[in-house]
């Protein structure tokens, strides 16, 4: 489904000729609402009609499953917007392809400085030496969510799911009489390719190699792999294709004692009756607990005849007074995410910690069919293959793209 929509500032009133807009400047979002816009879109427009009147903004919404190609269509037909929003794990492609514009040279001038922003979220944006984006709005995974009255009953202190070895522990003591001690899910989907990170990043493992080279096989990749499948005896059978929405219903009933998921979760978990809370992630005894991001930059088209226009809208969205009232996430602005999650999320002081910590997807044009390489490598493991074994045939496959 898409819509397009026409604001037009000063509360809706039509202005007279003089005063009509003299730049349309074409947006577009990923689509968050079955109508639309959502009431953050809504507002970011609005607000920044009402700041500029000499330019009306012309938003394009897209469902997710369809944005990506919807985009690539777009700039192969030269019918590309001025500005949009662009996933994370696209950047790398999008900016190979020659469909976006550097900004290096833009934010230097604007003051624009990546200690404004969370470091996982500056580095997703950055590809090639160069600064294709401005990072708009952040989630990490995963933090590990628990049931606070499980863990009770099972004599489980929930500061130790913040190691490997606790968490396998309290998984085996929470494992009986139909519950289940952690939520795994191997299903093809970027939720899986996610917690798979997390975990290989908080072991000092990697995807890829700074050179691009695959990163799998080496042993705090490997050592991983063969952590996550000793703990699937602890989850829900069919982990190979369970999802994280089937997760989360098992979690939300009562079933389920610990589940991977983003802050994205909480207002969900607000409005249920469930006692929970939450630690950042997991990692061995001594290691930082490390989370995979997700999020959207900011992007100008090398097509606009605008991006005058489009860089005042990017700046305007991102600036910390303006970022947090306009995101559906968490800001990707340090200032404005600090007063969002003190005014919206439980454990704002650990989320933060965690956004500071994370690290972005691996920054790769072919990202896409290295995630689709993940997914199989997860649904390996979780159905027994050797790990290490696994890991030699995912890497084979990667270094094959190149």
């Amino acid at each position: 489904m898409r819509e397009k929509i026409l604001l037009v500032a000063a509360l809706g009133l039509i202005a007279p000729p003089a005063a009509r807009a003299d730049v349309t400047l074409k947006f577009w979002d990923n689509q968050q609402t079955e109508s639309g816009l959502s009431q953050y879109q809504r507002e970011a427009v609005k607000s920044f009609e009402a700041s500029n009147p000499g330019i009306h903004v012309e938003v394009t919404t897209v469902p997710y499953p369809e944005y990506q190609q919807r985009l690539l269509t777009a700039v192969q037909g030269d019918n590309a917007p001025d500005v949009s929003t662009v996933d994370q794990i696209w950047v790398a492609a999008f900016a190979q392809a020659g469909a976006i514009e550097p900004l290096d040279d833009l934010a230097k001038t604007a003051g624009i400085k990546p200690e404004v922003f969370f470091p996982g979220a500056w580095a997703s944006a950055n590809y090639d030496g160069h600064l294709w984006g401005i990072p708009f709005n952040v989630d990490v995974w995963s933090f590990s969510f628990y049931n606070v009255d499980l863990l009770k009953a099972a004599n489980v202190d929930p500061t130790t799911l913040a190691t490997f070895e606790g968490l396998k522990s309290a998984a085996a003591k929470l494992t009986a009489n139909g519950k289940f001690g952690v939520g795994l899910f191997g299903h093809k989907g970027e939720d899986t390719v996610v917690v798979l990170d997390s975990f290989i990043f908080s072991n000092g493992g990697k995807v890829l190699n700074d050179d691009g080279s695959c990163g799998l096989t080496s042993d705090a990749s490997v050592g991983a792999l063969k952590y996550l499948q000793s703990i699937v005896p602890y989850a829900p059978r069919g982990v190979v294709n369970a999802d994280s929405g089937g997760m989360r219903e098992l979690f939300l009933n009562g079933s389920l004692a610990v589940e991977f998921w983003p802050a994205l979760e909480q207002p969900t978990l607000q409005k249920s009756k469930l006692n929970w809370d939450f630690v950042d992630g997991t990692a061995p005894q001594g290691k930082k607990p490390l989370g995979a991001y997700g999020g959207w930059n900011l992007a100008i088209y090398k097509s606009s005849p605008n991006k005058e226009a489009a860089w005042k809208f990017i700046q305007f969205l991102t600036r910390p007074e303006v970022n947090g009232k306009v995101v559906d996430l968490i800001p990707a602005n340090v200032k404005a995410a600090d007063d969002f999650l003190r005014a919206n999320r439980k454990g704002a002081t650990r989320i933060l910690a965690q956004l500071n910590n994370a690290s972005p997807r691996p920054l790769s044009p072919r990202y896409l069919e290295v995630s689709d390489i993940e997914v199989t490598l997860a649904q390996d493991v979780y159905g027994g293959m050797d790990a290490r074994r696994a890991a030699e045939k995912a890497c084979n496959a990667i270094d094959a793209l190149k």
